[in-house]
């Protein structure tokens, strides 16, 4: 009997396993964009947003790579002491805390597989993580600004282009 059991538990066992990642990577991310304003340039991004716990636990967790232009923006609602930590993320990131304004207030590294925890140096409205790299590269530091709707600084959306042949007339 023992050995009958000993292969059905190892059996149960990785299938208990393998189902936690692939549930996990069914949580459904809204996308918006975001501008990062720094003092000679502007940058957009089309990020994930992270408003729920369980958005937030997963971050990009499990992602095997992310395009240079992509990211995910966590919104905690209310300024609060930010820790951010990369168990199960293999993709190095730059993490950058934003005040309620949308003032970048620092910039973390946040290292693949690390339990090290990235803390902000002051209460923050939300977290942006992208490529580890990026701002650096791009000249973004601390006290350049986010623009977003949540911060009160929302995106100008450009006028859609009408043909003439589609314009009411008197407009």
């Amino acid at each position: 009997m023992k050995s009958l059991l000993a292969p059905a538990l190892a059996g149960l066992l990785f299938l208990v396993s393998t189902a936690a990642a692939p549930a996990q990577s069914r949580l459904v991310f809204d996308v918006t964009t975001i501008e990062v304003v720094t003092k000679k340039k502007r940058y957009k991004w089309r990020v994930q947003q992270a408003i729920s716990a369980p958005q937030m636990a997963q971050g990009l967790m499990f992602r095997k790579e992310l395009d240079p232009w992509k990211g995910m923006i966590f919104d905690f609602g209310n300024p609060v002491l930010a820790r951010i930590w990369m168990k199960n993320t293999e993709i190095p990131l730059d993490i950058l805390f934003i005040e309620a304004d949308g003032t970048i207030e620092s910039i973390g590294y946040g290292e693949p597989f690390s339990l090290r925890i990235v803390r902000s140096g002051a209460p923050v409205r939300a977290v942006l993580e992208i490529l580890h790299g990026t701002a650096a590269k791009l000249g973004i530091e601390p006290g350049d600004r986010i623009r977003h709707e949540m911060f009160g600084t929302p995106l100008k959306k450009l006028p859609s282009y009408k043909p003439k042949s589609l314009r009411k007339k008197g407009s």
